[in-house]
């Protein structure tokens, strides 16, 4: 099939969303209605095309029990152990981000747990429905996270929703700087321009000022944050009028600071 265009894909993935199907039954099925949505949706429909993928689904609920525990797990869950072994049949790293990458496209609601619903949604959704072909996708996935920022934004943000303990809405701040040394670390995107190591100095910053928890927004706005200094290491993007929260003003006091470019009249503690 040739290249599609921009907003070609950009059908495909709402196609998808509508209707559940992989991407390349999404696209051919497009192509068929003439790259109109409306139309390619009507027809699937209407020709019962909601079974399609359904022995995908089978072949992905079979595997997702290979590795369920059915003496220790819940019931559509699979436990610790199993996610542990899932995981290094994918060959990922467990000591790096990789195993970020997984856990966000089968939306594991936690650390070493996995649900069955988007385990089978996740995976189907890309077409992936054995061991052989979830291992390559992983591996593609974990080779573009540092030139697809948008690959990036989207582990990174779920990394919060994962990792934090349940019931609770944030992450103790010493869990918060391991998973961030993970995610801006190789194969992540290493946070360092030309003068400053800013993952070093956030971290530093941190330890010395911060004593609460990260909350959401903190964790997103520090991801902007990082795409902000990776352009523009000056910091000439930050003013005292802006909206950055209390936490990354008191940041770039800290870093202007440790790098000799504090203004003469910015007061620090």
């Amino acid at each position: 099939m040739p290249p599609i265009t921009s907003s070609q894909k950009l059908m495909v993935g709402q196609f998808m969303t509508l209707t559940g199907v992989p991407e390349k039954t999404a696209a051919k099925l497009l192509k068929l209605a003439g790259w109109k949505l409306d139309q390619a949706c009507d027809s699937f429909f209407q020709s019962g095309g909601s079974a399609v993928g359904s022995k995908e689904s089978d072949a992905l609920g079979k595997l997702f029990e290979n590795y369920r525990d059915e003496k220790t797990d819940e019931v559509d869950t699979i436990g610790v152990e199993g996610t542990m072994q899932y995981f290094e049949h994918l060959g990922i790293n467990l000591e790096s981000v990789e195993f970020l990458v997984p856990m966000e496209i089968v939306q594991a609601p936690a650390l070493g747990e996995i649900g069955k619903e988007g385990f089978v949604t996740g995976w189907r959704r890309i077409g992936a429905d054995t061991i052989a072909k979830q291992k390559a996708y992983v591996s593609d996935q974990i080779k573009s996270l540092q030139s697809d920022m948008s690959l990036f934004k989207k582990v990174y943000r779920y990394t919060f929703i994962c990792t934090k303990e349940k019931g609770q809405k944030a992450l103790a701040l010493e869990n918060a700087l391991v998973y961030w040394s993970l995610l801006f670390s190789p194969p992540g995107v290493t946070w360092i321009t030309a003068s400053t190591n800013w993952i070093e100095l956030w971290s530093e910053f941190l330890k010395a000022k911060w004593s609460r928890s990260v909350n959401r927004d903190m964790w997103n706005q520090t991801f902007e944050f990082f795409l902000k200094t990776m352009d523009d290491e000056t910091l000439d993007f930050w003013s005292e009028d802006g909206a950055w929260p209390g936490v990354i003003d008191d940041f770039v006091a800290y870093a202007k600071e440790k790098r000799g470019d504090l203004p003469e009249n910015m007061e620090t503690d």
